[in-house]
């Protein structure tokens, strides 16, 4: 169920933005005409394989590929030889102490799967016949799995990292000691969130090319950020910008995942260019993706907090540790999103938490939706759930006291400028009939099965400047002489429908209907640069540039127009359609007929309009803590109710109610997919996901042992869409998408509470675990 729904898709989209128009793609989606990487065919085309390390720690002694080679079929190997030995990482820009991965590791590997080389051959099965007939000798070197272990002195060290920590991130402001020291109440918990991974439906798939007479390669890659792989492409191949074009193709799920250059995408350049120039295609199959991609940081989250006895919090301490697994990725920015989203939710004064991301001999964590706020939100939430209930307080009625406001300035420095959170949790409240429900004796809560009810918030950023000097984007209107409406963005569209808002907001921009634009998005050669596609940054940055883009395309026409009508183009604009003379509200000509004017034997003008923009933000100083990361802020709230069967330990979600501050919503119904699309994934998260290792090596690469939720069994859910019109946005519109899934498991894990007086503190929240927390409870002498 949703509200604030409109839809449109049997008329003409005069005026697009708001509207829940038909997504852009949708057609050759369900009709299965929509081409992804994998459909990318060319002639004599080969198939690559990566040669992968069989041990989690080792050194490499010799690579001996001869007898592969002689394999009828095979066409090119490579291995660190053929490399410059470039290492890469993805925070270079203010962490460049973390720049630890080569494409091909040359001395060391340091997981099971860790890339040493690759093949490439004229079919699957021969490349797969070859990868046995390579001879790898190892010096096999101690390994530690366990975070916790890795950080003790003696432990293996995986680089030159003091006790495997690969990043510290200290922040601290106030005075939090004597906070605590003076509160009426302090408690203090400990949380465990676990690794997961991505589940994309489709893996990661790459076809390079080597393009031997020009020098130049071509990359088809299932990416988020297509500009950002370039560069990585780039400096590990030791060439310009200029040479590498990487085209992004229609995406079958990210969620993080997609955001790096992997070392396929390098082999299977390489590859092609060792093959005289013919393409590669490479694809991981189910086990390996599981296996060797990137997953959700596992997390030890510890928290120590103080407040007042009227319930405002005083301070705050607490220590984050996070499994970060062989290589840094994006390590740094998932430690600061886990530590610092707090600033955004509460007013909070006097803080001191420090993270520790540390290297293990398993495979590498990334940047995985929502980055480290989802671990950080179940434990917070969770946290302050059972400061009310220590206090005797409503968790509304508590959190209502200690939220951030409209037209703030946090501690550490960030702007909140609309703030739509409290009308979040009242909605939402109001919406689940939470005065009714909570704590209810009467409710449920007697006999096999026991009802209760949660809460969660959360906020979020439209964007984070922690990648380059800059997160611009780049948008190109191109009006055709026939009126045909081209626009060229960067933004990759992985699935959420990113070229569907840009082109209303392009289209609104402009004034003319949805159905005249036409989307080209993701091409490092003919769109204009964009970071890519994460930290729920699309619709507000991407958005301001299509915006401008649209703007610019109008004034161009309007100049003609005014020029030919000797008006003043101040007194112009295009509305639905039509030239409007604003002083007295005329039609003065239609969109077709201006354009007629432009191109014109007296004028001839091509109409390009151009946009950029870069938001009003700062980058992190690390050292303080401090900066204004984002250009907005979005906000949420979050309810679940449960119910519990306390003779099994099965929870079962009766309905979750989402309030969200988008700002605006450009298109309703796409808004409401995000927002129940990350509660299915919360719920997963919640309940069932947990990668699981042994000796380094993941024991459960597949849907028949890695458990996600299946349509059929997702709850009831109520989206509730609040505007806040922000200043900054196109439109008025946020970003959203990442900040529904930030309190899930804590909504979840709150109402479970309520339900049976338990509390479950580490995630995935089992039948087991129920039963094991009632009995411990029994045990203590209180009633079940």
């Amino acid at each position: 169920m949703s509200v604030s729904v409109n839809s449109s898709s049997s008329r003409i989209n005069l005026n697009p933005v708001g509207v829940s128009v038909p997504r852009i793609d949708g057609r050759g989606i369900v009709t299965g005409q929509t081409k992804y990487v994998f459909d990318v065919s060319f002639p004599n085309m080969l198939v690559g394989k990566m040669i992968r390390s069989e041990h989690p720690h080792a050194r490499i002694m010799s690579i001996d590929t001869s007898k592969a080679e002689k394999l009828p079929g095979v066409r090119a190997i490579i291995t660190a030889k053929d490399t410059y030995n470039i290492k890469y990482g993805s925070n270079e820009y203010f962490f460049p102490h973390t720049v630890d991965q080569l494409p091909l590791e040359s001395e060391k590997v340091r997981y099971i799967g860790d890339e040493i080389g690759a093949i490439a051959a004229v079919d699957e099965e021969t490349a797969e016949e070859a990868l046995k007939l390579i001879d790898i000798q190892y010096e096999v070197l101690p390994s530690v799995t366990d975070m916790l272990e890795a950080m003790k002195p003696g432990a293996p060290q995986l680089h030159d990292a003091l006790n495997n920590i690969g990043v510290i991130l200290p922040v601290n402001f106030g005075n939090p000691n004597r906070a605590l020291k003076e509160s009426y109440l302090v408690r203090e918990d400990n949380f465990y969130a676990s690794a997961a991974a991505m589940a994309a439906l489709e893996p990661h798939v790459c076809v390079g090319q080597w393009e031997t007479f020009s020098n130049k390669i071509t990359l088809w890659a299932s990416s988020q950020a297509p500009f950002k792989c370039r560069e990585a492409l780039a400096k590990t191949l030791k060439m310009d910008l200029n040479d590498i074009r990487v085209i992004k193709l229609a995406v079958g799920g990210g969620f993080g995942g997609k955001l790096e250059m992997l070392p396929m995408d390098f082999a299977a350049c390489l590859l092609s260019k060792k093959a005289g120039g013919l393409p590669v295609k490479m694809c991981y199959n189910r086990e390996e993706e599981f296996s060797f991609s990137r997953r959700k940081h596992a997390m030890h989250y510890k928290i120590k907090s103080g407040v007042t006895k009227d319930g405002v919090l005083t301070g705050m301490t607490g220590e984050v540790i996070a499994d970060g697994g062989a290589y840094c990725s994006y390590g740094p920015t998932v430690m600061a999103a886990a530590i610092m989203r707090i600033f955004m939710v509460y007013k909070i004064q006097h803080f001191r938490i420090s993270g520790y991301r540390v290297y293990t001999n398993t495979p590498i964590s990334g940047a995985m939706r929502g980055f480290g706020g989802v671990q950080s939100g179940f434990a917070i939430e969770s946290h302050m759930d059972l400061l009310a209930k220590d206090l005797g307080m409503d968790p509304i009625e508590f959190r209502l006291k200690n939220i951030t406001t409209s037209n703030m300035v946090t501690v550490n420095k960030m702007y909140l400028t609309t703030n739509g959170l409290k009308e979040c949790i009242e909605k939402a409240a109001t919406a689940a009939d939470w005065k009714n429900k909570r704590g209810n004796a009467g409710y449920y809560k007697t006999g096999i099965l026991r009802r209760g009810i949660g809460i969660g918030i959360a906020a979020d950023v439209m964007g984070s400047k922690m990648y380059k000097s800059h997160e611009s984007a780049g948008a190109i209107v191109k009006v055709e002489e026939d009126g045909s409406v081209y626009l060229f963005t960067g933004a990759a569209d992985t699935g959420q429908g990113s070229n569907t808002a840009l082109s209303q907001i392009a289209a609104q921009s402009l004034g003319i209907k949805y159905e005249r634009i036409k989307c080209k998005s993701g091409d490092t050669e003919i769109t204009p640069f964009d970071t890519g596609s994460f930290a729920s940054r699309v619709t507000f940055i991407s958005g301001n540039a299509a915006l401008r883009a649209g703007k610019d395309a109008k004034m161009q026409i309007l100049e003609i127009v005014a020029q030919e009508l000797k008006l003043d183009i101040s007194d112009l604009d295009i509305i639905a359609e039509e030239v409007i003379n604003l002083k007295d509200k005329s039609v003065l000509m239609n969109f077709d007929k201006a354009l007629e004017l432009c191109y014109s034997f007296n004028y001839g003008k091509q109409i390009i309009g151009r946009g950029s923009y870069n938001p009003k933000t700062t980058p992190i100083d690390f050292r303080t803590g401090e900066g204004n990361v984002s250009g907005s802020y979005g906000f949420e709230a979050q309810i679940a109710e449960v119910e519990v069967n306390v003779e099994t330990g099965d929870v079962r979600i009766i309905k979750m109610w989402d309030a969200h501050d988008i700002g605006k919503a450009i298109n309703p119904q796409a808004v409401e997919a995000q927002i129940e699309g990350s509660l299915a994934m919360g719920i997963g998260y919640t309940f069932y996901e947990d990668l699981k290792f042994k000796n380094g090596r993941v024991v459960n690469p597949n849907f028949a042992n890695y458990r996600i939720p299946h349509s059929i069994g997702i709850p009831p859910m109520e989206s509730i869409l609040v505007e806040t019109n922000d200043p900054e946005g196109p439109f008025g519109a946020k970003g959203m998408g990442e900040a529904s899934l930030l309190p899930t498991s804590a909504a979840i894990a709150n109402a479970v509470e309520d339900a049976i007086g338990v509390r479950i503190k580490d995630l995935p929240i089992t039948p087991a675990k129920v039963i094991k927390a009632l009995k411990d409870k029994e045990a203590q002498g209180e009633p079940v």
